[in-house]
């Protein structure tokens, strides 16, 4: 009769493996649970990028972050809006913010903001002019302005260029005072930004009497850094990932789509005039 074989160290060393694991488990979930915490995307109100309305964060640049945070499985954030620039750069230069949407780059900046390699959008500042007009104001150098009477906001800097370019220019007090101005014909041409003036004359119902002149007076890139004083943890793998997404968006139409959904067909119109020349 075969003797019977003692199995318990064996049974004995799969229950300490077993525990062994389930320890190692406890601690990884106990230490991913004491690193997460919310991420603070913090922002000014500037539509049709990001404004607030009926408790929601909305607009271009909060949907193109909502859609890089969902790829990356990230539920738990949140949008904070800020009043002033000044606040927003000194809660992230202090570390009480991670994320700021919509920054341009330069070397102050960058002493205490990290700036992913992808910029999800370009902004415009373009001359608007009448509808009506587009058949005879052209620009492609200021000469072809000089008979054209240019309104421009006082205090806005636009381009050095612009201000030394001896047109006939007249300011104003106020940004918004320009479109309203340009069409009860005080000004021919009106140096805006591109993508609010869209949005707005949208929602006034006016942007079939403006039309853009192109190129543009100015183009900047602009980006969503991150604050170099935040404790969120793995800063760097977050800013690889968002730069991989951005790509990804670009490539499947993801971008435009969003373009699109606050711009309607001008999206299309915009998006070809940052990517396709």
């Amino acid at each position: 009769m075969r003797k019977p074989i003692d199995t318990r160290h064996e049974t004995n060393a799969i229950f300490k493996m077993a525990a062994v694991c389930l320890t190692l488990c406890v601690l990884v979930f106990s230490y991913s649970t004491a690193q997460a915490r919310t991420l603070i995307i913090e922002c000014l109100s500037e539509p049709p990028l990001k404004w607030w309305s009926n408790d929601k964060a909305l607009g271009i640049d909060v949907d193109i972050m909502t859609e890089v945070l969902r790829e990356m499985g990230i539920t738990d954030y949140t949008f904070r809006f800020v009043d002033t620039g000044r606040r927003l750069l000194h809660n992230a230069e202090q570390g009480q913010s991670d994320i700021v949407l919509t920054l341009s780059l330069n070397d102050e900046r960058e002493r205490f903001l990290t700036y992913p390699e992808e910029a999800h959008l370009l902004l415009d500042w373009r001359f608007a002019i009448r509808k009506e007009d587009s058949n005879h104001i052209r620009f492609s150098d200021f000469s072809d302005l000089s008979n054209v009477r240019i309104g421009a906001a006082a205090g806005y800097s636009y381009t050095q260029a612009f201000w030394e370019s001896g047109l006939d220019i007249e300011t104003v007090a106020r940004n918004d005072l320009l479109i309203p101005m340009l069409l009860q014909e005080r000004f021919d041409a009106v140096p805006v930004n591109y993508l609010s003036t869209v949005f707005e004359t949208i929602q006034s119902g006016e942007r079939s009497k403006i039309a853009f002149l192109y190129p543009p007076l100015r183009r900047a890139a602009y980006y969503n850094p991150f604050s170099k004083a935040s404790d969120y943890p793995d800063k760097q793998v977050f800013l690889d990932r968002y730069d991989e997404i951005i790509r990804e968006m670009r490539d499947d139409g993801r971008l435009l789509a969003i373009f699109e959904r606050y711009l309607g067909p001008d999206g299309l119109d915009w998006w070809q005039s940052q990517y396709s020349q």
